[in-house]
This record gives structure tokens, C-alpha cells and sequence, in this order.
């Protein structure tokens, strides 16, 4: 299970949000980083770069590539012919960014589920993740200020990743009123693994028994920290 973990997880720099990348850039710099390289070289389709990244149109993805290009990130090699003299998959050498001083770490499988923008908040809130709390506690307005976005976008976009269940959203509350609303935390969700436990109750309803069904989900986050747990009540009959 250990070794599936490792496998899951990506580890990228924290230097990929001083680098002035738009939201596409971002995603397919991510998503080419993210693959098997021998000496920093890949070989990848531009059509799986895009289904990846969530970008419609493949040539968007050829001048995404060249923009990581001119900024020396990315070095795309001439594709070679094949026997039935058509092109090849291009290969390109991936100039990752140091991950010695700071990094963070992100879900591999995130890629083909989100779309660029989904996949910048999501990495931003990776990226601002606290060890020390198990959570990262960015306003709306500090998202959007942070990765240029605007902020009904970005509230949009963190419901979506809730949804997905990608983050949980902590409501904390005002000390002296416990009715309001303070600001949101958020915890960044790793599935370890899923179990499904049954547990008969002691006494009978309505002529059978009632089975507890709990379906224990352990998640983890980045130092290991199981989050949370879900119980569900019902009969396998229900």
C-alpha cells in the first residue's frame, strides 16, 4: 500500500507560482512534470496533454508548450518519421524546478478529472498547506490575489473541488457568536484505502436483524494524519 501511496503522490516546486504562468501553463507544466523521465526526457502526445489538462483544442496545447518553451522550461525535440512517413510523438526534456528548498505535494490522479482553472486552485491549496495545522486557511481574497483570479471564480471553483472530494471545507465560528461565520479552513483529502465493516445490532426490528454498515474511509494528508471517518446506518436488505 505504501508503494501505491508514493506513486500517487507528485511533488512539484513551490517556485511554479512565482513564474508568471497562466492557468494552462500552470496545468501542463504540472501534468509534464508529473510523468516518468529518464534524464528529464518525456514522450507524450499533445491529444493526452490536453484530455489531461481539461484544454479542448490540442493546438492550444502546441502553444502552451511553446510559451513554457521561451521561458526555458520545457525543450521540444524534432519528432521523428515513421515507416508509414507519419510523424512520431514528440519528445521533450522537462527542466523541473528545484523541489531542495521548498515543495509541496499533490495527487496524481487529479489529472483528466479537473480542468485548468480547477487545477490551479487545487495546486495553490496544495501548495499553502500547513504541515503544522493539517489545513491551509487562504481567503477568497487572498486565492484570487495569489493565482489572478477573481474571486466568484474562485469560490465557484473551491465548491467544485469540495464536491469532488478533493478538499473539505471547515466552517469556523466567531467566539463571541457562534452563528457567524469567521472564515473557512481546508483540508486537503489523500484516500489511503476504504473498508466496509458490518456490525449487528443487540436487539431485532421489525422481526430481523438490523445490520450497522459503517464504510470506514481513512484519509491522509501530507505528514500522514488520518482526517476523517464516515459511518453510514442501514440493512444490506435496504
Amino acid at each position: 500500500m505504501k508503494g501505491c501511496e508514493k506513486m500517487s503522490r507528485i511533488k512539484l516546486s513551490n517556485e511554479v507560482f512565482n513564474l508568471g504562468l497562466n492557468q494552462k501553463e500552470l496545468a501542463v507544466f504540472a501534468y509534464m512534470s508529473s510523468l516518468p523521465a529518464l534524464d528529464n526526457l518525456i514522450t507524450i502526445k499533445q491529444s493526452t496533454i490536453a484530455q489531461k489538462c481539461g484544454i479542448k483544442a490540442v493546438q492550444t496545447v502546441s502553444k502552451i508548450i511553446s510559451s513554457l518553451e521561451d521561458i526555458g522550461l520545457v525543450v521540444r525535440y524534432s519528432r521523428h518519421i515513421k515507416d508509414n512517413r507519419h510523424n512520431g510523438t514528440y519528445i521533450y526534456r522537462i527542466n523541473k524546478l528545484d523541489t531542495n528548498k521548498s515543495f509541496f505535494f499533490f495527487e496524481r490522479h487529479v489529472f483528466g478529472l479537473l480542468n485548468a482553472r480547477q487545477l490551479t486552485v487545487y495546486l495553490f491549496m496544495c501548495k499553502s498547506y500547513s504541515t503544522v495545522i493539517k489545513r491551509c486557511w487562504n481567503s477568497y481574497n487572498d486565492i484570487s490575489k495569489q493565482i489572478h483570479m477573481k474571486r466568484e471564480t474562485v469560490i465557484q471553483t473551491v465548491q467544485e473541488l469540495c464536491k469532488l472530494k478533493l478538499i473539505v471545507k471547515i466552517k469556523r465560528k466567531s467566539k463571541k457568536n457562534k452563528r457567524i461565520n469567521v472564515d473557512n479552513h481546508y483540508q486537503i483529502i489523500f484516500v489511503v484505502h476504504m473498508k466496509i465493516k458490518k456490525r449487528p445490532f443487540p436487539k431485532k426490528r421489525n422481526g430481523r436483524k438490523k445490520i450497522k454498515i459503517y464504510l470506514d474511509i481513512k484519509y491522509d494528508n501530507t505528514r500522514g494524519m488520518k482526517c476523517q471517518q464516515f459511518a453510514i446506518r442501514g440493512s444490506p436488505s435496504d
